[in-house]
């Protein structure tokens, strides 16, 4: 610390220790009354630590001090007597605007009080900041500034009283931005559901909402606090937290504080479920393998086809399959689209904090995605990135994209029914030549065309889920799935706010979503899937 300041620092520590209960007094025998002394000697210690702070150091401290405590009791003498003509009985000389005095000590102070004003203004609500700016920018009679907002004269003045105290918590408490200011929070999200206006996404691209969501996640906080917290003027702030409550994404409570509407799990709670997955997992995982063999068995027996893949690829799409049917028994139906929305859609959203798994098995994240189309025709399957497998386990993929673009399902489900190509259209030709090139189609070694992929008709799926769920070993896992989603919605309890009790199946089960993933890493390693496929896919028709 440099000489200047440390200097400034011990005066404002005398200041503190042996000054303040002698101000206390000198306005309590000047103003006869408790509040107005309290008022008064804030007023004129924010000045002096003001002006220690700008580096003052006068010559003589006592006589400085009570220079300045005679000269900010003379403005406030002025200021109550000229305002107790239009306000009766009010105490607002609390920053005196129109300072007579021609001393360089009360034109500094003036400006040091504007300056320290505007700062807090920032961060009071608008009730609060709009009498504030009339009164004391805009020069405003209580009287006009009432007749503007349509108020009685006594709200607005005791509105404005109470707004001259808030600032003064701001000084006599060291309140400093939140860490988010500097430091905003990274959170990836994933989501379910039909979005028909493009909500969730749209709301959530830019890091000030995503962290106004981060700071009220169990967390309910005024408009003062979230501003404070990230470092953003009150009135930027309104705007964001309205588009958010709008949005469905923030919650306003009873208390006009503001709750984050969804879940956001920590990296422990994240870390928790995996530990969970990862047990289960390991317990199960030749259970499930073993399963979707005698799956792979029966859809022969049914006449499902699968083209051009191995049969290693056909079960590790059962294993997914039934994977995917025992966590979805264990769960209502129509989970992924709980949620009814302003906007018409049914989305759900959960927010993960970046950085967790860091454990034994990496993140390859196995993801449903289906798409309807032409008719009944629909195609569906368990997709990863390979960029994002750093292992390299599953480095291969199959098609071009996730799914072939709708219009070119009609040329599909007309390969998949066995009709020859001489009956092709010209349009026809021109989709298959695009569902050869990027995959999703294939020619055998005599050429003749197949989906690139698993071919059921409906009835055909029917007919083995209902063999499935009749297996006793898909009764086993199923069981085994209650107990590890129960033990989940214990985790869930320790990190998630009650007011989110309702809705702890839905976030149990995305956080689970990774459990795919976790099989999928031990059926490779263990060897019992020996391909390198990142795509499983199949065509319902």
């Amino acid at each position: 610390m440099c000489g200047k300041d440390a200097k400034g620092e011990e005066l404002a520590q005398e200041l503190a220790r042996d000054y303040a209960e002698k101000i206390f007094y000198f306005c309590l025998k000047k103003t006869g009354e408790i509040h107005q002394a309290e008022d008064l000697s804030s007023d004129i210690l924010l000045n002096l630590i003001g002006a220690l702070r700008r580096g003052a150091q006068p010559r003589n401290f006592p006589g400085w001090v009570w220079q300045i405590a005679r000269n900010r009791y003379s403005l406030w003498a002025r200021q109550k007597h000229v305002h107790s003509r239009s306000v009766a009985g009010a105490d607002v000389g609390e920053y005196e605007l129109e300072d007579e005095s021609p001393g360089p000590e009360e034109a500094w102070m003036k400006k040091e009080e504007l300056a320290w004003l505007r700062g807090r203004l920032a961060f009071l609500s608008s009730d609060y900041r709009n009498i504030l700016v009339a009164y004391y920018f805009e020069k405003k009679r209580i009287g006009q500034i009432a007749k503007a907002l349509g108020l009685p004269e006594g709200t607005v003045t005791s509105k404005l009283h109470r707004a001259r105290k808030k600032l003064k918590e701001g000084m006599n408490m060291a309140r400093e931005f939140g860490e988010r200011s500097f430091r905003p929070e990274n959170i990836s999200f994933v989501a379910s559901g039909n979005q028909p206006s493009g909500l969730p996404w749209s709301a959530i691209q830019r890091r000030i909402p995503v962290n106004i969501l981060c700071e009220a996640n169990n967390n309910p906080s005024t408009l003062e606090e979230l501003a404070l917290a990230l470092g953003i003027a009150l009135p930027y702030m309104e705007e964001e937290t309205e588009r958010l409550v709008q949005a469905q994404l923030l919650k306003k409570t009873r208390e006009g504080k503001y709750l984050t509407g969804f879940f956001i799990s920590p990296k422990e709670c994240q870390e928790e479920f995996r530990a969970l997955a990862c047990a289960f997992a390991r317990e199960h995982d030749g259970e499930f393998w073993r399963l979707a063999g005698a799956c792979r068995e029966k859809a022969a027996q049914l006449g499902v086809t699968w083209g051009g893949y191995s049969d290693d690829d056909v079960q590790m799409f059962f294993a997914f399959l039934v994977q995917q049917r025992v966590e979805g028994s264990v769960f209502p139906e129509n989970i992924c689209a709980k949620f009814e929305r302003a906007d018409g859609g049914n989305w759900g959203l959960m927010g993960l904090e970046e950085g967790a798994f860091d454990g034994p098995l990496p993140a390859v994240f196995f993801n449903n995605n289906g798409m309807g189309g032409f008719g009944k025709c629909l195609w569906d399957g368990y997709q990863t990135n390979p960029g994002q497998d750093r292992e390299g386990r599953f480095s291969h993929s199959r098609y071009a994209f996730d799914t072939p673009e709708i219009h070119l399902l009609v040329t599909l489900q007309a390969v998949a029914r066995g009709r020859r190509e001489a009956e092709f259209s010209q349009a026809d030709r021109t989709a298959l030549a695009r569902l050869l090139e990027e995959g999703f189609c294939v020619r055998d070694q005599k050429g003749n065309l197949a989906v690139n992929g698993l071919v059921f008709q409906w009835d055909q799926r029917r007919l083995l889920m209902e063999w499935l769920c009749a297996q006793p070993e898909y009764e086993a896992l199923r069981r085994a799935m209650e107990e590890l989603a129960r033990d989940a919605e214990r985790v869930m309890t320790r990190y998630a706010n009650p007011y989110l009790k309702e809705d702890f199946d839905y976030y149990v089960m995305m956080s689970l979503g990774h459990l795919r993933s976790v099989l999928a890493c031990l059926w490779k390693d263990g060897g019992l899937y020996r391909g390198e496929e990142a795509q499983f896919c199949a065509l319902y028709c």
